[in-house]
Parts: structure tokens; C-alpha cells; sequence
């Protein structure tokens, strides 16, 4: 399936870009962005079904934050169906249970749940707060 952001300000990533650390004893996952990735800034991960009707939706919401925070806050993209780069094995690791899903990556790269609205308005307020 096509990626929906190519050509935008928004960097399609793909499973090969993350670290995963599994832990047994609890059956829990730490995903990281790889280092390549890390510019000492806080970054968004939008992770989305290019068949998904909310995910094309907010495709020019995505573009507008990722072009107005350019140089102070990232915004990355998966698609969970580019089966080429094995995206969808992501899925799990993540704890994606619906699309759109979105996650706060820290500067650390430690990929952690976003748990808040998701209405562009709510967004801005979360990446203000987190510069």
C-alpha cells in the first residue's frame, strides 16, 4: 500500500528505523527510534492505514504541524500495511488497536502512548507544552 505522506514534511519511517526491546517476564515491549532519527527534539509518530478514512483525513493536519514545528518538533509516520518493509510487525510491539493511532516519541526515543484528544487544537497545545 502507498505511503500517504511522500513528499511532505512529515518522514515515513519503517520497522528497520526502531529498536525493540522485548521483556518476557511481563510480556511487555520498549520500542526506540534509532539514534539516525534523534535530533534532540521530541517528535509525534502518526501511525496509519492508507485505507483508513480518519487517517487520509488528517494527512493535511499532520503536514500543516510538521511544516509550522519544523526545526522544533518532528513529525514521523508508519504505515502499518507497507508489507514490503514488514511495517505491519510493528503492530504488536506498539500496541496499535486502532487507526489513526498516535505516539509521543521523547528525546530519548523511547516510543510512549499518547493518550490525549486528537484534534489538531489539542495537538498543538501537547507539542507547545513539550518543546
Amino acid at each position: 500500500m502507498e505511503n500517504i505522506y511522500n513528499g511532505s514534511n512529515v518522514k515515513e519511517l519503517i520497522k528497520s528505523d526502531f529498536n525493540i526491546k522485548y521483556n518476557k517476564l511481563n510480556d511487555t515491549y520498549k520500542v526506540f527510534l534509532k539514534k539516525q532519527y534523534l535530533d534532540g527534539i521530541n517528535a509525534f509518530l502518526v501511525i496509519y492505514s492508507p485505507m483508513c478514512e480518519p487517517c487520509v483525513l488528517s494527512k493535511d493536519m499532520w503536514e500543516n504541524l510538521a511544516r509550522l514545528f519544523k526545526y522544533k518538533f518532528k513529525i514521523y509516520a508508519l504505515n502499518s500495511y507497507n508489507f514490503r518493509d514488514f511495517n505491519q510487525e510493528m503492530t504488536l510491539p506498539l500496541n496499535v488497536t486502532s487507526y489513526p493511532n498516535y505516539k509521543f516519541i521523547n528525546r530519548k526515543g523511547e516510543v510512549i502512548d499518547y493518550d490525549g484528544e486528537k484534534s489538531e487544537a489539542e495537538i498543538t497545545k501537547f507539542i507547545i507544552k513539550n518543546i
